[in-house]
Parts: C-alpha cells; structure tokens; sequence
C-alpha cells in the first residue's frame, strides 16, 4: 500500500494550490468554443456517447455499457492525465435502469504494487447534464476549481481516481437513492473495467467529497450494505454535509442562498414525481423552475437570490404539503446505518450546511457504532472551510486505503 509522508503531503497540498489558482479562470472559458477544441460536441445532449441505450440491455448494475478514452483539461489545456470516460448501467430513485457516465483517470505513472480506488464526488451541483463533471473535465470549463485541485494530489499519491455523474441522465440534483446508485455503479464499473487495471470488487477503495460530493459521496456510504453488499469501502471523508435538506430550506428560504433551495426542488420533483409542480406551482413557479432546470449552481444561485418559495406556490408553505413531507422523509440522511468507517468536517458558521443537523447525524452514527472521526472547525464559512478540511480529508482516505484503523473520537 501507498505510504504518503509529511513531505510528500506538503507537496500534494502545493500541487493542489497551483492547480486552484490556474482553475479559478476555468470559470469565464465558453463551454461550446472549449468543448469544440477538445473535439467534443458542443453539450452533451448533442454526444451520443450520454444517450440512452434503447433497447436498454439487460445487465447488472455498475456494467461498462460502452468508453472512449478522453483528455482532462484546465483552462481548456490538457492535463498529463490517462483518462476515460465510461457509460455504465446504474439505477435511478424507483430502481429501473439508466445509464451513467463516469470519468476513470490514472497518473501516467502508475505505482507498481497494488492499485487503490478513491471515488471523488464533485459538488455537482446543477440541473443539466453541462454541469456533470464528465463534461466539464473533458472541455476544461466549469469544473470548480477546488475539485480538480483535490484530483490531482490523488493521483499524484498514485491513486486511480473516479468521479461519476452521480446526479444522473435527468440531473435529479439532491435525490438521495439516485445519488448513491450512481456513485456505488460508478465505483463497480470502474473497478471491472479492464483498461484501469484495478482488481475488481477486492480493489481498496475510500469515497471523498465536500458539499454536494458530500452528500453523495455519505449516501452511498449509507445505502452500499443493501444495494452493494460485495463492496467494502476502507472510509468514507466527507466535509459541510448537507445532512437535513429540510432544515436547511427552512433556513435559506427567502435569503441570499435561497436559489440553492429552488434548485433542489426542481431535482426532487424530477426524481419524485408525486411531487404534483403542475398543481403546487404558480405560473411564476413554472417559469422559475423552467429556467433553474437548464442551469448549474452558478446561474441560479444568483438569478434566484432573495426568492421566497411561497412567491412561486399555490399553497403557503411547500415543504408542509403532505407528498412533499413524505419525500423529505426519504431524503435525510440517518435513515440508514453507514457501511463504513466515516470522517466528517463541519465549520461551525456554515452558512448553507448548518452545523445542527450535522451534529444531530454524527450523534445518531455513534450510537449506532459507526466508526466515526468528527472534526468541527472553528473558523471559516462553506466556501473557505472546503480548503481548510481538505489536507485532513486528503489524509483521512491516505491513510485508510493504507490499511491504517480508522480513528475513532464519539
């Protein structure tokens, strides 16, 4: 197993900050111009690669249904990466089949020993396929910068490093079950396709993620015992989890992160369709949620501000409607006991993951006898604790995938 020293972290950490400050452009690159560059298609509702398979083959979960390999790009400049993209059989929120696509990417020197798999949640954070970090690799756009900046001392440290498109082909955006399936298909499709070299199922693999990656990266730590029972992951490090979806809306409604609510309604409606939008919602609610569902975080964020949800309803309070509740209800994490050893970081002045219900679910873990490490930072709201937790978290998945006991402070 890899053995990552002080030295050798210290490094990561200072590839990791070149790679931030090179990124943090990314941002103003044109998508269509990028991706025309790279040789893509313009979006990928126009690349057959992200289409449906029909008829859909009947395989199992996490199958490699078709690859090609791609080229990672910053600032739309190629990475010295290998990299592949995989389109894979998943399962959506009712279990019927969908096909996913993940991005598989090795350092073009590989270790010598046994390979190690760290599955990477990006935040992804939007309502169309353009923001799935498959696309957003492969062009050099979008990707935020603090992402790529974690992949790449990952694969510095010799892992093999997979982020899937977790949010799936319809982008149901914080959809719990839809989630987690895309991120554990991900991981067996990755670790069964031959190119990466991985040993199967045996494979050594720990899961990371901040915010949105947060999210996915525990829900599939939560639901891997039923849904995967073959896998075993060595940990689990995710930071500002946005551990009660309710208790955060309640809190955002109507103020500057308010467009992060809406947009999350818009993924759950599509995921859940007992969620009627064309009875709950006004004919402003359905312009609203027209627009959010073809835009990333960046967008809405912003043309959402200061919106209150009651402004695009036909009833008083949306998250009180009885199909709504029944959602949420399957929806926050905890329902579930984790599979495996689990390391949250939690800045105490978060601002959009709020510090209770974090503390309520690592609470509620340890009383179940999840092996569970709690960092709670004390300085820094949701963007700055990202870069304070990351060394920790980095350290965290070193450490697991080699071999070390997990730590343990309930």
């Amino acid at each position: 197993m890899l053995t990552v020293t002080a030295d050798t972290r210290r490094t990561l950490v200072a590839v990791a900050a070149a790679v931030l400050a090179a990124a943090a452009l990314t941002a103003a690159t044109p998508a269509a111009p990028a991706a025309s560059a790279a040789g893509l298609p313009p979006n990928p509702a126009a690349d057959p690669f992200y289409a449906q398979p029909s008829p859909f083959p009947d395989v199992a979960p996490g199958t490699v249904l078709d690859s090609r390999p791609i080229t990672i790009r910053a600032l739309t400049l190629p990475v010295p990466i290998r990299a592949w993209q995989v389109k894979y059989r998943s399962s959506d929120t009712r279990g019927a089949a969908i096909a996913d696509v993940a991005t598989i990417m090795q350092p073009l020197s590989p270790p010598s020993g046994p390979r190690t798999l760290v599955s990477y949640q990006t935040a992804q954070d939007g309502l169309s396929l353009d923001c799935a970090p498959s696309y957003v690799l492969a062009t050099g756009t979008a990707l935020p910068a603090e992402e790529l900046a974690l992949m790449v001392p990952l694969l510095a440290a010799g892992h093999t490093v997979v982020t899937a498109d977790y949010e799936g082909p319809n982008s149901e955006w914080t959809a719990g079950l839809n989630t987690a399936h895309g991120v554990i298909d991900g991981i067996r499709a990755a670790q069964s396709f031959a190119p990466a070299g991985l040993s199967g199922s045996a494979t050594p693999t720990a899961l990371m993620g901040y915010s949105g990656g947060a999210l996915a990266s525990q829900w599939a730590n939560e639901v891997q015992p039923t849904y995967a029972p073959e896998l075993k992951f060595a940990g689990v490090a995710a930071g500002g989890v946005p551990a009660d979806i309710e208790y955060v809306a309640r809190r955002i409604d109507g103020g500057p992160l308010s467009g992060i609510y809406i947009g999350a309604a818009v993924g759950l409606s599509r995921a859940y369709p007992e969620i009627d939008t064309a009875t709950l919602l006004n004919a402003r609610g359905k312009q609203a949620f027209e627009d959010v569902g073809k835009q990333c975080i960046a967008q809405f964020s912003l043309t959402q501000a200061f919106r209150r949800m009651s402004d695009y309803t036909t009833v008083p309070q949306l998250l009180d409607v009885p199909a709504v509740r029944q959602v949420i209800a399957q929806n926050v994490m905890g329902t579930r006991k984790p599979g495996s050893p689990t390391y949250f970081y939690q800045g105490i002045f978060d601002e959009l993951a709020l510090t209770p219900p974090v503390d309520a679910l690592v609470r509620k873990y340890c009383a179940e006898g999840v092996t569970m490490q709690y960092r709670r930072i004390l300085i820094g709201d949701h963007v700055t604790v990202a870069v304070q937790g990351a060394p920790g978290a980095l350290a965290y998945v070193h450490d697991r995938l080699a071999g070390k006991p997990a730590p343990h402070n309930c």
